[in-house]
């Protein structure tokens, strides 16, 4: 084999995304030997392991829920779980119920609003309305309450030894947003969210709330989209051009988010207006 062969093989797997199929058939990246990614199924998930905990950032929902409990259960055996909801939406916290005695920490939302749009079996059991740390290992991870964006209450987790940001849906890569005026989104408040990120965390590993990770500069590509909608919602004679630009973008759930979808809401919205 030629030196140029063995540099093309290496090339290639240097592009290749560093996902595998797990037995569950979870999309699982491998950060380090304590701390992964899994992806898809729902909202995408963390899993921090330690010698005595495991950390779980959001849940997923009806089997990609159950099929990574299976996969934590395997690795963690006994050991005291902490989950973090980034935000109330069922693709993040129903699979909640699936694990035995967990601190579960969530925004401010208070059990009537959660019981209201949410399951009461997957009821967090903390609400933060600021923040804290929780130390897991060799991570102190940090959890920001950055407040009404997506949600009324969004929760947005870095791990500063590792530098990975959770964005929960405050943040999408290619992706329409999901906007439900019932549970607190507004497009001017994503965006002060988005800049409050920017500007305080230096993340070289962003997990969007759904899509591939990416770095800082998919935060910012999530923000260029807000502001271009929101231009073409005042403004009939961009929506074409926009339409076309975000043309390869994907719209989870299906027919409830998308390109019209965005455009309507703003236009319906009060920051519109004003």
């Amino acid at each position: 084999m030629t030196a140029r062969s063995v540099f093309s093989i290496l090339l290639l797997y240097a592009v290749l995304p560093l996902v595998s199929c797990s037995d569950y058939g979870l999309k699982v990246k491998k950060i380090d030997d304590q701390f992964y990614l899994i992806l898809g199924e729902g909202g995408n998930s963390g899993v921090l392991f330690s010698d005595s905990a495991v950390l779980v950032i959001d849940t997923k929902v009806k089997t990609g829920a159950e099929r990574m409990r299976r996969w934590i259960d395997d690795r963690a055996g006994k050991k005291k779980i902490y989950i973090i909801n980034t935000h109330i939406h069922k693709d993040h916290t129903a699979g909640n119920h699936l694990y035995s005695n967990p601190d579960i920490i969530a925004g401010d939302y208070g059990n009537m609003f959660w019981n209201a749009v949410n399951s009461r079996e997957d009821l967090p059991n903390h609400w933060l309305s600021d923040t804290m740390t929780l130390r897991i290992g060799d991570e102190l991870v940090f959890i920001h309450n950055i407040g009404q964006a997506h949600s009324f209450n969004d929760v947005i987790v870095y791990l500063p030894k590792r530098k990975v940001l959770f964005t929960g849906d405050v943040v999408l890569n290619k992706v329409h947003p999901f906007l439900d005026e019932h549970v607190g989104a507004n497009v001017d408040n994503y965006l002060t969210a988005i800049d409050d990120m920017l500007f305080t965390y230096a993340p070289k590993i962003v997990v969007p709330g759904h899509g591939d990770p990416g770095d800082k500069s998919t935060i910012i590509e999530f923000k260029n989209y807000l502001m271009d909608m929101r231009e073409a919602a005042n403004n009939p004679d961009l929506e074409a051009q926009m339409q076309e630009k975000y043309l390869d973008w994907m719209s989870l759930p299906i027919n409830k988010a998308g390109f019209e979808q965005t455009l309507q809401y703003i236009r319906n919205s009060s920051s519109l207006r004003e």
